[in-house]
């Protein structure tokens, strides 16, 4: 085998700038010296086929952009629009806008509390809420019924909001008047307990006390009437909204806390009566299946007794038949 010739650095120099378009420093030929023309072009021959492959292989990337742009423009279909170029979009906005801060500029002019927030309340067995606000006054919340109130109270006032039913246990602070905004009526109070029923679906919103002083208002004052109503323990106050009038009397019914109790006294109450009262109370569902049984009388006391309980010592009494029916109990001869 012909043994290779070796090949100096200036050799491989000048051969490289011969192949890539460059003069010979020094002017010579790569071929002097120890190289011949034979060997020069086999060498050429060879640098030029390496060349081609490295050219072949590098990314062209306007022909990969052509070969992809296809499924782009069938993947992506949506040109993008100047939304504020439209019209029509701008005023659109520009009322959503306007909404939006007048929104947030009747919330903050008239409702200085919060929404109700799930820590701190306490739901008992019967679904009665029970909630210990920022300045120590507990408020018990009788089943769909909500409460608006603030973490912290303002230096001159503590004001909430309810819709529903609510047992109040006020703080008293003869600095800060305690203010309930109940749909049309305003109570105010400075330190008492008392019971405010105004469900959305009632004409009437009913103040119980219990203790203290109450103060009940309409909250838009009328001309050529009683606006508000001052009450002490055992009086109740009623403001009927259709005929946005104000009335006052002596609480008669002595289960208007059974709610929160489950207390019930009952003296020669008519059986319609007492139904009455436990469906309200349980949310429950007892009827009678003769019109003439409503008329039976009963007499007694509950202290925290389940349904069944009080619905099988009225059979007892009366000598009736109890029966559960899809959850509806039926009370029959």
């Amino acid at each position: 085998m012909e043994k290779k010739k070796h090949i100096s650095d200036d050799a491989w120099e000048a051969i490289a700038k011969q192949l890539y378009g460059q003069e010979n420093v020094g002017g010579g030929s790569p071929a002097t010296g120890s190289w011949d023309a034979d060997q020069f072009a086999e060498i050429s021959e060879t640098a030029a086929q390496i060349d081609q492959y490295f050219n072949l292989k590098k990314f062209d990337a306007e022909v990969a952009y052509q070969q992809v742009r296809p499924r782009l423009e069938t993947t992506r279909p949506m040109r993008q629009i100047s939304w504020f170029n439209q019209p029509v979009l701008k005023i659109a906005a520009l009322v959503v806008f306007a909404l939006l801060l007048a929104s947030v500029g009747f919330y903050m002019g008239n409702h200085s509390w919060e929404n109700l927030r799930t820590a701190g309340v306490i739901v008992d067995d019967y679904g009665i809420s029970r909630i210990e606000l920022a300045d120590g006054s507990v408020v018990t919340l009788n089943r769909d019924s909500k409460i608006n109130y603030p973490e912290k109270f303002s230096a001159s006032a503590r004001e909430v909001e309810i819709e529903g039913e609510a047992f109040f246990e006020v703080q008293p602070d003869p600095t800060r008047p305690f203010v309930i905004h109940a749909r049309e009526a305003t109570i105010k109070v400075l330190g008492t307990s008392f019971n405010v029923n105004a469900y959305p679906q009632n004409n009437e919103i009913e103040v119980v006390v219990a203790s203290g002083k109450v103060q009940v208002s309409k909250t838009k004052a009328a001309t050529n009437q009683q606006n508000d109503l001052i009450l002490d323990p055992g009086d109740k106050g009623v403001f009927a909204t259709k005929s946005n009038e104000l009335r006052k009397s002596k609480n008669d019914n002595p289960n208007y806390l059974a709610w929160k109790t489950r207390d019930l006294i009952f003296d020669k109450t008519s059986l319609k009566e007492v139904l009455e009262q436990l469906n309200k109370v349980y949310r429950a569902q007892v009827r009678t299946a003769d019109p003439e049984l409503d008329q039976l009388l009963l007499t007694a006391r509950f202290e925290n007794r389940p349904l069944d309980f009080i619905l099988e010592v009225i059979a007892l009494t009366h000598n009736l038949e109890m029966t559960n029916e899809n959850g509806q109990y039926v009370l029959k001869k």
